[in-house]
């Protein structure tokens, strides 16, 4: 993937750290990443070895570590929690792998211990991109004392909207004047493709079509979901995709329940896209996204976290950004936006999906997605104030700005 530099040239060298390691899945990174990119940075992504794609792009490096490093990383940062350990751990990283940079992108827990840990022994300015937040009272003062000295030198934080804001504000006691909201979302419009995937899965282009997406997981509801579409009406069928393309491996308990509904109205999907901002393919000719949240309290970023879910859904502003209505549960702030923008429906339960699907209006809620889409989520609303914010965070220079961004 080429990235035109334009003007600026590859004159700056950042660090981005992400315990994740998924930065073609996640708008947001993505989008930071291409502005960099385009204006002159090369990046170190440095990440867990995972499943996520990891395409060729110029100016950007990959600086992936196993599972031994990443055993050790857990007990030090999560377990011990000690910021003199961290800064050891970075040193021998500094030795042997890091260069020199001029700007830290923290992502996360991890990125900000690791960041702040560099830049103390290097003086480089880190800045934190925040998608999970940890909660003391889900895992202990010692786990986030660790945390809040690590934000205590932070240079900018950003982070989707008020709600989350204020948590991660007051969890990791946050200067509030270096804080910026970013909805989780891609840059611009998305386009349909030629090439649809309910094409390629054969769907008859009589039936409309709801697709579950991204994490076939529990705190997705998605074995609820999957279930309820067997007692949809018959003019509607559910795909199934998996974010990397191994639907069929995260259905395997269900595999049997499922197996006469196959083909009929349940169809899996074993596309992947390499980026998130690439999916014209998955979502060309779909009627509506499903998007189901439910704390499941069974780790420290599957509880509140999601309570508190706020505009950090990539999977809704993904939908919206294609013009597909998305139909929901009670999941807060987007559960308001939805109602009251008429961006799809919300529902108690999965089960009531099927009742909720009858009466749908895609055409009327398509176009209130995009519009809404364009006027509330699109990185470029707030591309130009990032990057200046992070400018002031690099070279400590002052910036006068005041809009509806900060």
């Amino acid at each position: 993937m080429s990235i035109e530099v334009g003007k600026w040239g590859r004159d700056k060298r950042a660090l981005m750290i992400h315990a994740d390691g998924n930065l073609f899945n996640n708008p947001t990174l993505k989008c930071v990443a291409d502005m960099m990119l385009a204006r002159g940075y090369e990046i170190d992504f440095r990440y867990p070895r995972s499943e996520a794609p990891m395409p060729e792009v110029d100016g950007l490096h990959y600086l992936p570590f196993g599972a031994r490093l990443w055993r050790l990383k857990t007990i030090l940062f999560n377990r011990l929690a000690v910021f003199p350990l961290a800064i050891c751990t970075v040193l021998l990283e500094k030795l042997f792998l890091y260069r020199k940079y001029d700007l830290i992108i923290a992502v996360d827990r991890l990125g900000l211990i690791e960041a702040a840990a560099l830049s103390a022994l290097t003086g480089t300015p880190y800045i934190l991109i925040s998608f999970e937040i940890m909660f003391a009272s889900e895992t202990s003062n010692r786990v986030k004392r660790i945390e809040r000295k690590a934000s205590r030198n932070l240079a900018l934080w950003v982070i989707q909207d008020e709600e989350r804001a204020a948590c991660l504000q007051a969890e990791n006691e946050l200067d509030p004047k270096k804080r910026m909201l970013v909805p989780l979302a891609s840059l611009g419009m998305g386009t349909q493709a030629g090439q649809r995937l309910r094409d390629d899965l054969g769907i008859p282009k009589d039936k409309k079509v709801a697709i579950l997406m991204g994490s076939i997981a529990d705190w997705a509801m998605a074995k609820e979901v999957i279930i309820s579409a067997l007692a949809w009406p018959n003019d509607w069928v559910l795909i199934i995709h998996d974010r990397y393309g191994l639907t069929e491996q995260r259905l395997s308990g269900l595999m049997d329940q499922l197996q006469p509904a196959l083909g009929r109205n349940i169809y899996i999907s074993h596309a992947a896209a390499d980026a998130v901002d690439d999916m014209s393919r998955i979502l060309g000719g779909v009627d509506a996204g499903l998007a189901f949240y439910k704390p499941v309290y069974i780790g420290p970023y599957l509880g509140k976290n999601l309570v508190h879910l706020g505009l950090a859904s990539g999977k809704i502003s993904t939908c919206l950004r294609y013009g597909v209505p998305v139909v929901t549960n009670e999941i807060g702030l987007y559960a308001q936006k939805i109602r009251s923008f008429q961006l799809g429906d919300v529902v108690a339960t999965p089960e009531q999906i099927g009742q909720c699907l009858s009466a749908f209006k895609p055409e009327t809620y398509g176009r209130n997605a995009q519009v809404f889409f364009s006027r509330e989520l699109d990185f470029g609303l707030y591309a130009e104030m990032l990057w200046a914010r992070m400018e002031v965070a690099r070279t400590g220079h002052d910036l006068s700005a005041g809009s509806k961004q900060t």
